[in-house]
C-alpha cells in the first residue's frame, strides 16, 4: 500500500522549499525521487580502522533496499576514530567526546534536511552509542544496521594480544619475528574485533534494544548475509515509515531493562554504562547505573567470549547470537516490547525458533568441531553465576564506579592494600613498567575523567597489570578515566564525582588503605598508612586535606576538549555534552 504523502516530513517540507527541489535535482534527482519517502543512509564509512572500511557495499544494498521498497535514499557519512589507534597518546581522550559530535552531526543531518526516515550503519566503541542516541533524539522512523564483525587472526590472534605480546618483545622474552607476524594477521578482514569490547557489545545492545533486525548483530563481515540484512535493512524501513513506528515507540524503559539482561548475559562491555542511561534519557527514559547492578545480580553470564571467555564473538553469532541468548532467558525479558520488524519481541523469537534460523548458522561450528552450548552457555551451566558488572560506592565514590566483576580473579573480590597515586596516565605506567609496582598495591590514576581529560581508557596501565603474573591476581587500579571493553583483571573506573570535580580520589594520599569490596558493593578509603582507621577519622582527614585541596589548571584551553572539560556531565550521567 503506498504511503500517504501527507504523513511524509518531506512532502510538507518541499511545499514550502522549491530551491531545495532543484539542488537536489542538480544531484540528478527527478521529480519522481522528489515525490518518494526520503530516507537517510548515514554510515561511519571511513578509513579510521577496519569495522567501517566495508561500509560502502552496505550502504549501497540498503540503498538498494529503499529504492525496491518505493523510498528515495540520500547518503551521508560521519566517521569515527578508532580507540585501539587511539590508544597509548593523546588522542585517546577525543575518543568518548567524539560520540557525542557524530550524535549532532546525524542528527543535522536527518532534520536539517526533509527526511522521513533513517538508516544508520555502524559497528564500533563510538559509532554505535552515537548512532543509537541520534535515533532516540530525531524521533524519526530508524534501524540500526550493525556493520558486523572481523574473521578470526592465525592462531586468534586478537589485536589487543599484541600490547603484552609488544612489552615481551621490549623485554627481550619473545621473538619480533614472530610478533611482526601476529601483526600482520591479527586483523584479517575488515569488521569490528573479535571479542565482546565496546564494539560488539554495542552491535549487541542495538538489537536487544529492537532497533536493528534480529540475528543482524555481529555477522562476520565477509559473509553474503551482511548484505543481506542490509537490503532488508532498506526495505524494512519504508515500512516503518508507512505503519508510522517511531524510535520512541520501541525504546520504553522495558525496552531498556531487555538490553540490560542481554548485556549481562553477554559479560558486555563497561563503556555501556555510560552510553545506554545517555540513550535513554535521549528517549525521555530514566536508566541510571544502578538498574545495571541490579539487573546483573539476577542474570548469569551465558556467552564463553573473548576476552573473559574462550571462543571469539565470529563463534558467538553462529551459535545463534542475540536471538538464542534472548530464548535462554526468555522468561526474564519483556516480550511485549515492539520492535522494528513492527512485531513484539516474543512475535520475533517464536518466529525464529520455529524457522531455520539456528540451522543455517550451526555448520560453521561443525567446521571448527565447537558445541553451540559451549559457545552460549545453556542456563543451567552459565559462564558466570551472575551478570558481568557491578556498582561499588563507598567514600570513594559516593556516586558510583564501576567494575567488570565477573573478569576480576575470585582472590581480589575482596582486597585491602595501599595506594599508589598517579596525576597522569603516563607516570602509572612508567611506574609499572619499571617494576615500581608491587603485588598488592591498588593503582590510582586520577585526573582522566570526563571533565579533567575527556575520560581516556586506561587499556594500556591495565594491560601490563594483566600481563605481570606477580601483579595480575593481587593489584588493582582504579581511576576516574574508564576502561577498554577487552579489558580483564581487578580495574574499577567511572569513580564519580572525578578528581578535577573535587570527588573523594583527589584527596587520596600514598600509601592510603584503599578497600575493594565487590559483594558488597564498596570502594573506600579505610586507612591511612599500616593504620586502619574508623569511619569518622576517615571522614575527618578527607575533610582537612580537601580544605588544602586546590583543583589543577585545565589541561586543555582549546578546541572540543575545552569545551568537554566545561560541561560534560559525570560518568553516572553518561559524560556528555548535552
Amino acid at each position: 500500500m503506498p504511503i500517504d504523502p501527507s504523513k511524509l516530513r518531506s512532502q510538507h517540507l518541499r511545499s514550502v522549499n522549491h530551491q531545495g527541489d532543484a539542488l537536489r535535482m542538480g544531484m540528478n534527482w527527478t521529480e519522481e525521487d522528489l515525490s518518494k519517502p526520503q530516507v537517510l543512509v548515514d554510515s561511519a564509512y571511513g578509513m579510521g580502522h577496519p569495522g567501517t572500511f566495508h561500509f560502502r557495499s552496505l550502504v549501497e544494498e540498503v540503498s538498494n533496499g529503499v529504492f525496491e521498497s518505493g523510498g528515495k535514499p540520500g547518503v551521508f557519512t560521519v566517521s569515527d576514530i578508532c580507540d585501539g589507534v587511539a590508544q597509548a597518546h593523546s588522542g585517546m581522550s577525543y575518543s568518548l567526546v567524539s560520540r557525542d559530535i557524530m550524535a549532532a552531526m546525524i542528527e543535522i543531518h536527518a532534520l536539517g534536511h526533509p527526511h522521513d526516515g533513517m538508516v544508520l550503519i555502524s559497528g564500533n566503541d563510538k559509532s554505535v552509542p552515537a548512532h543509537l542516541l541520534a535515533i532516540a533524539r530525531c524521533n524519526l522512523p530508524a534501524i540500526h544496521l550493525p556493520g558486523g564483525t572481523q574473521l578470526n587472526a592465525p592462531d586468534y590472534v586478537t589485536s589487543n594480544h599484541l600490547w603484552p605480546m609488544g612489552m615481551a618483545v621490549e623485554r627481550g622474552e619473545f621473538e619480533r619475528e614472530e610478533f611482526e607476524q601476529a601483526e600482520h594477521g591479527a586483523c584479517p578482514t575488515c569488521g569490528a574485533c573479535q571479542f565482546m569490547g565496546s564494539a560488539s557489545t554495542g552491535q549487541v545492545i542495538s538489537e536487544a534494544l529492537g532497533l536493528s533486525l534480529p540475528g543482524s548483530a555481529l555477522v562476520p563481515a565477509p559473509l553474503a548475509q551482511l548484505l543481506r540484512y542490509a537490503r532488508a535493512t532498506g526495505k524494512q524501513m519504508l515500512r516503518l515509515i508507512e505503519e508510522e513506528i517511531t524510535p520512541r515507540r520501541i525504546l520504553t524503559r522495558e525496552a531498556f531493562e531487555n538490553a540490560i539482561v542481554i548485556h549481562a548475559a553477554v559479560g558486555g562491555s563497561t563503556n555501556m554504562l555510560l552510553h545506554l542511561p545517555l540513550i535513554a534519557r535521549e528517549a525521555g527514559i530514566e536508566i541510571t547505573i544502578d538498574d545495571f547492578d541490579r539487573i546483573h545480580r539476577q542474570v548469569p553470564v551465558l556467552a564463553n567470549v573473548k576476552t573473559t571467555g574462550r571462543y571469539p564473538v565470529e563463534y558467538f553469532w553462529y551459535a545463534g547470537g542475540v536471538p538464542a541468548i534472548m530464548l535462554e532467558l526468555r522468561d526474564m525479558l519483556h516480550l511485549d516490547c515492539l520492535t522494528v520488524t513492527g512485531k513484539t519481541l516474543g512475535q520475533n523469537l517464536e518466529e525464529i525458533e520455529h524457522s531455520r534460523f539456528f540451522a543455517e548458522r550451526i555448520g560453521y561450528l561443525r567446521n571448527v568441531k565447537v558445541s553451540r552450548r559451549e559457545v552460549i552457555r545453556p542456563r543451567s551451566d552459565p559462564f558466570g553465576s551472575d551478570g558481568g558488572v557491578a556498582v561499588l560506592r563507598g567514600n570513594l565514590a559516593p556516586d558510583g564506579a564501576v567494575v567488570k566483576a565477573f573478569a576480576v580473579p575470585p582472590e581480589m573480590h575482596v582486597h585491602v592494600g595501599p595506594a599508589r597515586v598517579f596525576d597522569f596516565e603516563e607516570e602509572a605506567i612508567a611506574a609499572l613498567r619499571e617494576r615500581k609496582i608491587l603485588p598488592g598495591d591498588v593503582v590510582v590514576i586520577r585526573y582522566e575523567g570526563p571533565r579533567a581529560n575527556g575520560m581516556p581508557e586506561m587499556y594500556f596501565a591495565s594491560a601490563i597489570i594483566a600481563d605481570d603474573p606477580a601483579l595480575n591476581t593481587t593489584t588493582a587500579l582504579i581511576t576516574d578515566g574508564r576502561f577498554s571493553g577487552a579489558m580483564k583483571g581487578p580495574c574499577i573506573g567511572h569513580i564519580t564525582p572525578e578528581a578535577l570535580d573535587g570527588g573523594p580520589v583527589a584527596l587520596i594520599e600514598e600509601g592510603d588503605l584503599i578497600e575493594i569490596h565487590i559483594p558488597e558493593r564498596r570502594l573506600a578509603v579505610v586507612g591511612t598508612g599500616d593504620q586502619h582507621l574508623a569511619a569518622e577519622e576517615i571522614e575527618r582527614v578527607l575533610a582537612e586535606r580537601r580544605a588544602r585541596w586546590t583543583p589543577p589548571p585545565p589541561r586543555h584551553s582549546t578546541g572540543i576538549l575545552s569545551l568537554f572539560a566545561r560541561v560534560a556531565g559525570g560518568a553516572s550521567e553518561g559524560a556528555s555534552l548535552t
